[in-house]
């Protein structure tokens, strides 16, 4: 007998439509709503962490026209496919993580005096 308390799995392709919705401006809350899953969840998968590969998939499958999620449908329909996909490119993790990283290494470097 399945536990109906646990939150659903997320799967490669719910992560694929996490990071088009939020690359549109979703927050973690209606993410929640959509999905039930925790919103811990979310931050590891637009970090990468979790289903490594899955913002790379979303950006192809939107530059061939695919739909697989009916939130994409309705942003789709509502914004226009351009719009949604370039949103989608601006996001990339990869982008996040050297930004971070930089970020990091500049707190970290040395003071030079003059």
């Amino acid at each position: 007998m399945p536990n109906s308390l646990l939150p659903p799995r997320l799967t490669f392709e719910d992560a694929m439509t996490v990071h088009v919705l939020r690359a549109q401006g979703v927050i973690f809350s209606e993410l929640t709503r959509i999905f039930g899953a925790n919103p811990a969840r979310f931050h590891e998968i637009l970090c990468g962490n979790l289903y490594p590969g899955s913002w790379d998939a979303a950006v192809d499958r939107l530059a061939t026209g695919q739909i697989w999620h009916p939130e994409i449908a309705r942003l789709i329909e509502r914004l226009g496919p351009q719009k949604v996909f370039e949103a989608l490119k601006s996001s990339s993790p990869r982008k996040k993580q050297f930004q971070r990283e930089l970020k990091r290494l500049r707190r970290s470097a040395p003071i030079r005096s003059q």
